[in-house]
């Protein structure tokens, strides 16, 4: 008799995990969709029942109810709602109202005012009054018209509001794409002479392709083929010179036949900013290349073309010398 009972008793213990586990499941289940059923409501029900047939390892023989757990099971598994697979359904802000309605119910909205989808406020407005004045006694189909004038209107307010959200982040963007070039001016670009100012400008995209190219490429050869690295830190120094002076300077006029015009002279001043410029990232590529040879085990002059090309890079993204040194 003991025996028997410590085997109802252990089958007893089995069957609560079971319907703990079930517990567990539908908990789950009413987190990831609060709409489905909970737990609690099924198992309200059955508490008495429970009770009554002594589900307690230790207690009397369990009676057996197998409708319990699989109506449990069953509930946490099938009742709940799929709808946390929506990716919609992750965001807390509530659908605009242009995905409320389907485009055939919105093809209605305006059927009712007598206008075509994306009618002006004005044609709305004079559509809803004239129908207003029609169907003033008829009261059914003015809540028609009300209804859809709410709609359209609750629609072109919607869009407004999203229009300028995005003007205004436009504007943001633009604003934080220039802070770079007001902290430049207003930091350091004030302490300095008209012309070294002028010699800054922002590269454009075509500029910042042809530079990146030629001084890429230098870079790349020069640390595949370190012998030759001195080599590479000249030719980059010499297109970083040709990119600084040529940058703003217009094309030379050219007859039907392709031939220059008048050859425009060379302006010594400029030519010379352009060479005092690129020897000053040239001197300043090798200080870099200094300090890191203490720190990076590798070839020194792998190391300084590198550095050096990335140097001449930026100088020839963002320096220029044509008209600096106008005197008119």
């Amino acid at each position: 008799m003991s025996r028997r009972h410590h085997r109802a008793s252990c089958s007893g213990a089995s069957r609560l995990r079971g319907v703990a586990a079930a517990a567990a499941l539908a908990a789950i289940a009413h987190l990831v969709a609060p709409s489905a059923p909970s737990f609690a409501t099924l198992a309200a029900g059955r508490a008495a029942g429970s009770a009554k047939a002594g589900v307690f390892c230790g207690g009397s023989p369990i009676v057996r109810d197998n409708s319990l757990i699989s109506g449990m099971a069953s509930t946490a598994t099938a009742t709940a709602p799929l709808s946390w697979l929506n990716p919609r359904s992750w965001s807390s802000e509530p659908p605009s109202p242009t995905e409320r309605l389907s485009p055939r119910e919105w093809t209605r909205m305006y059927r009712n005012l007598g206008l075509e989808e994306g009618a002006s406020r004005e044609k709305t407005v004079k559509a809803t009054t004239r129908l207003r004045r029609k169907y003033a006694d008829d009261e059914e189909a003015l809540e028609r018209v009300e209804n859809a004038n709410l709609w359209i209107m609750t629609k072109m307010m919607t869009q407004k509001e999203e229009a300028t959200r995005k003007r205004q982040q436009a504007n943001r963007m633009r604003e934080l794409g220039n802070a770079p070039k007001n902290l430049f001016l207003k930091y350091i670009g004030g302490y300095l002479p008209p012309s070294v100012r002028q010699m800054f400008e922002a590269p454009s995209s075509a500029h910042f392709r042809t530079a990146s190219s030629l001084m890429g490429i230098f870079a790349l050869m020069g640390v595949c083929v370190p012998t030759q690295a001195m080599n590479f830190v000249g030719l980059s120094a010499v297109a970083c010179m040709g990119l600084i002076y040529q940058r703003g300077r217009p094309e030379p006029v050219k007859d039907d036949i392709g031939n220059a015009g008048a050859v425009q002279k060379i302006n010594y001043k400029e030519a010379a900013s352009a060479v005092v410029i690129t020897a000053l990232g040239v001197l300043s590529g090798l200080g870099l290349a200094n300090a890191l040879s203490y720190v990076v085990d590798a070839q020194v002059t792998a190391v300084f073309c590198l550095t050096a090309c990335a140097t001449l890079w930026t100088l020839s993204l963002f320096m220029k010398v044509y008209g600096c040194f106008n005197t008119n």
